[in-house]
C-alpha cells in the first residue's frame, strides 16, 4: 500500500494580469513622410510667427523714430529765426527755414527727401503778447521688413508729422 501524504492546500492569490497593447515597430507605407511634411508646416509656422514678433518691434521703432526726428526737425525750422526782424522785437522765420528740415534729417541719417513738408502754418500770440511763427514738418521714412521680406517683397512706410513755435525767454 503507498502512502499518501496528506498535504493540505492551500490557494494561491490570483493576481490579475492587465493586457498592454503591443507597440508595432513597423511603419505602415501609406505614413510614409507625414511627420516631415509635419515638421516643414511647424518650421513655415514658427518663421512667419518670428517675422511678425521681429518685423512689428522694427515698425514700432522705425515709427517712434521717424516721430522724433521729425520733432527735431521742427524744433530747428522754428528756432531758425531772422536776426533783423528779432531787434525790431518780432518773430519771423528767416528764408531758408525749410533747409533746416532737411539738414536734421541728413544728419539723422535720414534722405533730404524724408522731408515731405516744412511750412509755416501760421501764428500764434502766446501769454505774454508776442506773435511767434508755427512751423509744421511732415516726414516719411520707408523701410524694408526682415524676416518677412522673405516671404512679401513690399516695403512699409512710417509717416510723421509734428508742429513747433518758439518759445520767448527760454
Amino acid at each position: 500500500m503507498k502512502l499518501r501524504m496528506l498535504t493540505s492546500r492551500i490557494p494561491t492569490p490570483r493576481v490579475p494580469r492587465l493586457s498592454i497593447p503591443r507597440l508595432r515597430v513597423g511603419v505602415r507605407r501609406d505614413q510614409r513622410g507625414s511627420f516631415t511634411l509635419i515638421v516643414v508646416f511647424w518650421t513655415l509656422t514658427t518663421m512667419v510667427l518670428a517675422g511678425l514678433v521681429v518685423d512689428g518691434a522694427l515698425a514700432i521703432t522705425e515709427r517712434q523714430r521717424i516721430g522724433d526726428i521729425a520733432e527735431q526737425a521742427a524744433r530747428a525750422a522754428a528756432d531758425d529765426l531772422n536776426p533783423d526782424s528779432l531787434r525790431g522785437g518780432k518773430y519771423e522765420l528767416a528764408d531758408g527755414y525749410a533747409t533746416r528740415c532737411d539738414a536734421v534729417a541728413r544728419a539723422s541719417g535720414l534722405a533730404a527727401s524724408a522731408v515731405t513738408r516744412c511750412v509755416q502754418t501760421g501764428t500764434i500770440t502766446l501769454q505774454t503778447g508776442q506773435v511767434v511763427p508755427v512751423v509744421e514738418v511732415d516726414m516719411t521714412l520707408k523701410y524694408s521688413p526682415i524676416l518677412l521680406g522673405l516671404f512679401f517683397a513690399t516695403d512699409f512706410t512710417a509717416n510723421a508729422s509734428a508742429t513747433a513755435y518758439p518759445q520767448p525767454g527760454f
